[in-house]
């Protein structure tokens, strides 16, 4: 479509955006725009706008909780104020891991909308979703000039999901917008706290006239984190995303941020992991404002129209590749110091410190292929088969371990699990047959049983939305796995032949992978296991890594490849940690790492790597820097050679065990669940 339109670039640009709901660009930001850049804007834009026209619909049997239903009785006319429905309907459920769903319509508010308070310190502020029909078709919108917005200096957001501590757990935001309205200059769009698995995904956030403080805000309370951010676009305000505390980490890919006023993402001490942005923006698109805080983003596009302002002010640790800029004076500002000569646009690979290595190794990251996360097409609810009409009791009690497999067998593609109840599964449920899709509806699977993954019709198989399933996923099939926005106990793969796997927003330890390429965004490992990770033989691409407790964070054997962009290591355990990663005859890179701890236990070894018999360690006092631990800006181990891309057959070590079916998993092995 781009390349047949006879028209200017630049004009090209402001079309496009105007079209897909972005709003129109001063003249002098088009006026400024490299005219390479523009393919690569538009291609960014128009995969959000994709992505955001997907209707999300649920079967009427799923337990969804619609405001617009009663007792709660929202309009979403867009004249009728809706805060007190849409509050009743949050408030009904604190702790309820429930979907708040809000079909199309423009709900216009005047107060906040908080998460339900619930018993403070038991089911306060956690597992509450407010779930959209679309990013386009489902909008909160701030009635204008509301008199509870017009102070700058005691601001308030119009949805705000709790204070510290990191008890938050599974809260999100998904495919709704959210718009502030005109004339309410003391207006957040948002204040998220999520802990351990949480995210805001496919949301687009307005303000009608571009006031107000921050778009998308984390810096209000401590204990953030860790989260994913997804899919999100967000036009105007002073500041289009803050970050704030050392504890804990946020994970963001594909974001949009236009028309700031100051900045448009501010970093306090967080450690962020950042892939996809692109910012237009007469301002600095990136301010990394604490000597704490950690930066990695890579494949940014950053379109100013000020050649007085640098696109990226680094303050801490900042670990950037495949940015590139136009419109501003600049790329990299750090302390005060310009670190890219001017008339440089793009930048291949930068850190803000020295490059750590233990052997002889180049002096860049890894750069491991990198894959999306595939699709599922979202099926029309009507076709969805409800594992309760197979018998299953959800009562906590009874095995519904019979009742789950009919239904799988029954032919059906998407499987669903109303969130009324718990679940329970003490066998063995085999994922085959026709299904392409397992959602939670954010419920809850217990038991001592597992959930196998074998051949069936599709070559992709997505498991999203529980907060807990049973205790884990064993990985037998070549059927690639997708897993998203869940809590598991285990992943095991079989130790040959099982598929790649897309991890999203998922909280579980311990895993281990065999010979597969593994892409994961936002992943939280917590457990006391020898190794939280274990990458045998295979390709492992991590954006945005937390892990706490101690031990081992990642072993990578066998020729396995691991890289990892941006990683809180939150030392937590009663014991000193003696060490976090380890390499063994493989090749790894650490980019934006830091460590945290508060109770002296922190890592004594960062990293052992062992080349051809040969093993050297990277000790805590060569790697100061971190929140009283260690900090990896870049830690490189691998040959100077050029390394095969994909993963070779893999040997069968003694450390790992072989599978034959479920029956292998030890059972017995000693883990901890990380909450939620």
């Amino acid at each position: 479509m781009l390349t047949s339109l006879s028209i200017g670039p630049l004009l090209l640009v402001a079309t496009f955006l105007s079209a897909v709901g972005i709003g129109a660009i001063a003249p002098r930001a088009i006026a400024q725009t490299d005219e390479a850049s523009i393919p690569e804007l538009a291609e960014s834009i128009a995969e959000l706008s994709q992505i955001q026209s997907e209707a999300i619909a649920f079967p009427e049997d799923a337990a969804i909780v619609d405001v617009t239903q009663a007792p709660y009785n929202a309009v979403g006319d867009g004249i009728t104020d809706d805060t007190a429905a849409i509050q009743r309907a949050l408030d009904a459920y604190p702790n309820g891991n429930k979907i708040i769903y809000l079909p199309e319509g423009t709900y216009l508010i005047s107060d906040r909308l908080t998460w339900p308070e619930g018993r403070p310190g038991a089911t306060d502020y956690k597992r509450t979703i407010l779930q959209g029909a679309s990013t386009n078709g489902t909008v909160i919108k701030l009635q204008d000039d509301a008199p509870a917005y017009q102070d700058r200096d005691n601001p308030q957001s119009l949805i705000y999901t709790g204070p510290a501590p990191a008890q938050r757990f599974r809260n999100g935001i998904r495919n709704l917008s959210v718009d502030t309205g005109n004339g309410n200059p003391g207006a957040i769009a948002i204040q998220f706290n999520a802990s351990n698995q949480g995210t805001v995904r496919d949301v687009k956030i307005r303000s009608g006239d571009g006031s107000g403080l921050y778009g998308l805000d984390f810096g209000f309370t401590d204990e953030i984190g860790p989260l994913l951010v997804k899919n999100v676009e967000i036009e105007g305000f002073d500041v289009g995303i803050r970050t704030g505390f050392t504890v804990n980490s946020i994970t963001f890919e594909n974001i949009l941020l236009t028309d700031q006023n100051q900045y448009g993402l501010v970093n306090g001490s967080q450690v962020l992991a950042i892939r996809g942005l692109t910012s237009h923006n007469r301002v600095p698109a990136v301010y990394n404002a604490s000597d704490n805080g950690a930066i990695t983003l890579i494949d940014a596009l950053l379109l100013g129209s000020d050649e007085g302002q640098i696109a990226i002010k680094n303050e801490g640790t900042l670990f950037a590749r495949n940015i590139t800029t136009s419109g501003y004076g600049g790329i990299i500002e750090n302390d005060g110091v310009l670190a890219v000569e001017p008339g440089v646009s793009e930048i291949d690979e930068w850190v803000s410190q020295e490059v750590l290595s233990l052997f002889p190794s180049p002096p860049r990251s890894l750069n491991l292929p990198i894959r999306e996360t595939p699709e599922v097409p979202w099926d029309n609810p009507d076709s969805w088969v409800n594992v309760m009409d197979f018998g299953a009791f959800a009562d906590g009690k009874h095995d519904d371990t019979a009742a789950i497999q009919a239904a799988i067998d029954s032919g059906a593609q998407t499987l669903f699990f109303p969130s009324q109840g718990t679940f329970t599964v003490n066998g063995t449920v085999r994922i085959g047959g026709n299904v392409r899709r397992l959602i939670g509806t954010e419920g809850r699977v217990n038991g001592n049983g597992y959930f196998e993954i074998v051949d069936g019709s599709s070559d992709v198989v997505e498991i999203e939305r529980f907060a807990s399933l049973a205790r884990g996923i064993v990985h037998t099939s070549s059927r690639s796995l997708i897993l998203r926005h869940s809590i598991l106990d285990s992943y095991q793969s079989a130790l040959q032949g099982a598929g790649d796997v897309f991890i999203e927003d998922v909280a579980a330890s311990p895993w281990t992978f065999n010979g597969q390429n593994v892409w994961a965004r936002q992943f939280n490992v917590e457990s006391d296991e020898t190794a939280k990770i274990t990458n045998n033989g295979g390709n492992l691409w991590i954006l945005g890594l937390k892990t706490e407790r101690g031990n081992v964070a990642i072993d990578t054997l066998n020729g396995g490849r691991t890289e990892v962009l941006g990683a809180h290591i939150y030392s937590t355990a009663d014991f000193p940690s003696e060490l976090m990663f380890r390499s063994v005859d493989s090749w790894v890179s650490f980019a934006g790492v830091r460590e945290t701890n508060f109770n002296g236990n922190f890592f004594r070894t960062v990293v052992e790597e062992t080349r051809d018999g040969t093993t050297r360690s990277l000790v805590w006092k060569e790697a100061r820097g971190g929140v009283n631990g260690s900090l990896l800006p870049l830690y490189v181990g691998y040959p100077s050679e050029a390394i095969a891309r994909q993963p070779q057959s893999v040997p069968e070590p003694s450390a790992i065990v072989a599978l034959s079916g479920i029956g292998a998993i030890l059972a017995s092995r000693r883990r901890r669940k990380p909450q939620g």
